[in-house]
């Protein structure tokens, strides 16, 4: 079991590394939402909320996710450092039912999409739907070709999980 922001480069080295090393073993990898239960059975989990291993396991890494909207999005156009008020007017895209890093600027009032993977929520984001906080690691690429840029935000322009 496999959180679906866990960087999929780091992953699949992972995964070849252990091939490499048992060759005659079958994977069934099944990647969960971060809401999501998990198979208690599984051999491994690769979880982002520490609750959820019953005191086992340990940390791996942080997942760093930054604020992110389309270079053409009418954010990047309003005078900087952007303020929640002003963050509000605009939807909010999100992976899955992350309610334990919901922005405190979000309120009933707020437009959110919520998306089930995060190519979906990232896809979203580049479309223009609305702006994110998405995983890093998985916008090196058009964080550097500037499709996507850092939203100019007063705080909370990274997070962690």
């Amino acid at each position: 079991m496999v959180d679906n922001v866990f960087p999929r480069e780091t992953l699949f080295a992972i995964l070849r590394e252990f091939q490499q090393l048992h060759p005659d073993t079958h994977l069934h990898l099944t990647e969960i939402l971060e809401n999501q239960s998990w198979d208690v059975d599984a051999d491994v989990a690769v979880l982002t909320r520490r609750e959820d291993m019953m005191g086992r396991g340990e940390w791996l890494m942080n997942i760093d996710f930054v604020a992110v909207a389309h270079c053409d999005h009418p954010l990047h156009q309003l005078p900087a450092p952007l303020r929640e008020e002003t963050l509000l007017r605009y939807p909010l895209v999100r992976i899955a039912s992350r309610e334990n890093s919901m922005p405190l600027a979000v309120t009933a009032a707020t437009e959110y999409w919520t998306f089930s993977t995060v190519e979906s929520a990232i896809e979203a984001v580049m479309h223009q739907v609305g702006y994110g906080w998405l995983p890093e690691e998985w916008i090196t690429a058009p964080l550097a070709s500037g499709m996507l840029k850092t939203l100019a935000l007063g705080h909370g322009t990274r997070r962690c999980t």
